[in-house]
C-alpha cells in the first residue's frame, strides 16, 4: 500500500501528533505517501461542556473517528492513548479495532502553568486552578487543599488563551466557566505545540500520578486490515507497548468509568516492569496507592495484580462514589 490516509482531530496538538506518525511511516517505508485527514469530533465542537455529556472521552473524541475508519475513508487513526477509554470491552478492541503502533512515550508528567502575575506558591496555597480531568481535580484537592479547583476545557492552546484572559464571550452552549490563576495540562502536550516554556512546575509521579497512557501517541486500525497492521508493526515501540498494556489491564480490571479518578503509570528499569496504580475519591480525601514490579509476570498480569490489591483495599467503593459526582 503506497497511499495512506490518517484520520485525526483538527487541533494543533492532534495535528502535531499525527505528523509524528506520518514521519515515522515515511522513514520506515520509503516511497509511501501519507495524507492527514481532519475529522471534527463532538468534543471539538463543544469545547467547554463536561465530557460526560458526550459519553465520556470515547463519545467525545473517538466515535466519529472510528466511523470514518469503518467506512474506509481513512486507513488508520491517530489517538492520544489517554483519550481511548481504558475500560473498553476487550472483545471490541480485539475484533473491531486494534492499536497497531505505540510510539515511544514522551514525558508523562503533568504540569502547572501559572498566569502572569501569579506565583506557584500563591496558586497552590489559595488560587484558582483550572482542569477538565477528574483525576487531576482529585489530586489537586488531595495535595493542595487551599486551592480552588474549577472546570476548564478546550484544546491546550485554547486553554492557554483563556488563562491569559482571551476567553470568548459569550461561551458556546450556554456554558459558564470561571477565570483561573493556573492550569494543569500534560507536559508532553505543551511541548508538542511549542509551549513547553509555559511550564511553571512539573508534578512528580508521587504528587500526581499520570493518566493511563499519558504521553503516548498510538495508531489504531481496523482489525481486518492486515496490510496496515504490517506497516504499523515497523514503527511500534515495544517498551512503550509493554508499559501501556500493563496500565490498560490495570484500569480494565478496576472496571472504571469516564468519571473515575484513576491513575496508573508503568516503566521499565533494571530489566523489571514497574506499575504504580492510584484510585482516589473525587474530593481527594481518600486515596489508595499500590506499586509492584516484576521480571516474570506478563504486563497484563502485573496490571491485574495491582488492581486486585487496590480492590481488596476498597477501591470499588471509591470508583462507585465517583459515578454520582458532576
Amino acid at each position: 500500500m503506497k497511499n495512506i490516509k490518517i484520520g485525526t482531530r483538527g487541533s494543533p496538538m492532534a495535528l502535531a501528533q499525527t505528523q509524528v506518525i506520518a514521519d515515522a511511516l515515511k522513514a520506515a517505508h520509503p516511497g509511501i505517501d501519507v495524507q492527514i485527514v481532519t475529522i471534527e469530533s463532538r468534543g471539538d465542537k463543544d469545547t467547554v461542556g463536561r465530557l460526560g455529556q458526550h459519553g465520556g472521552k470515547g463519545g467525545a473524541f473517538v466515535t466519529e473517528l472510528r466511523d470514518r475508519l469503518t467506512s474506509g475513508e481513512v486507513n488508520l487513526l491517530m489517538h492520544s492513548l489517554k483519550d481511548l477509554p481504558g475500560n473498553e470491552e476487550y472483545y471490541d478492541m480485539q475484533h473491531l479495532f486494534r492499536i497497531g503502533a505505540y510510539l515511544k512515550r514522551d514525558d508523562a508528567h503533568d504540569a502547572l502553568i501559572v498566569k502572569v502575575g501569579q506565583t506557584i506558591d500563591s496558586v497552590l496555597q489559595g488560587g484558582v486552578i483550572g482542569t477538565n480531568s477528574v483525576r487531576r481535580k482529585a489530586f489537586l484537592r488531595s495535595r493542595y487543599r487551599g486551592a480552588q479547583v474549577v472546570h476548564f476545557r478546550g484544546a491546550a492552546n485554547t486553554r492557554l488563551e483563556k488563562l491569559d484572559g482571551n476567553m470568548p464571550q459569550p461561551l458556546p452552549y450556554g456554558a459558564k466557566e470561571k477565570p483561573a490563576d493556573a492550569l494543569v495540562l500534560a507536559k508532553s502536550g505543551l511541548e508538542r505545540i511549542g509551549q513547553g516554556a509555559r511550564v511553571s512546575k512539573t508534578f512528580s509521579i508521587d504528587e500526581m500520578c499520570p493518566a493511563i497512557g499519558q504521553g503516548v501517541v498510538v495508531a489504531e486500525y481496523a482489525t481486518e486490515n492486515s496490510e496496515i497492521r504490517a506497516l504499523l508493526g515497523k514503527i511500534n515501540d515495544k517498551e512503550t507497548e509493554t508499559c501501556c498494556l500493563a496500565e490498560r489491564a490495570f484500569v480494565r480490571a478496576l472496571n472504571g468509568h469516564c468519571n473515575s479518578p484513576i491513575a496508573g503509570h508503568a516503566w521499565i528499569r533494571g530489566g523489571e516492569l514497574h506499575l504504580r496504580g492510584v484510585v482516589l475519591s473525587p474530593s481527594g480525601r481518600f486515596i489508595l496507592e499500590e506499586e509492584l514490579n516484576t521480571r516474570i509476570m506478563s504486563a497484563e498480569e502485573l496490571g491485574q495484580k495491582v488492581a486486585g490489591a487496590l480492590l481488596a483495599a476498597g477501591a470499588e467503593k471509591l470508583i462507585e462514589l465517583s459515578r454520582y459526582v458532576d
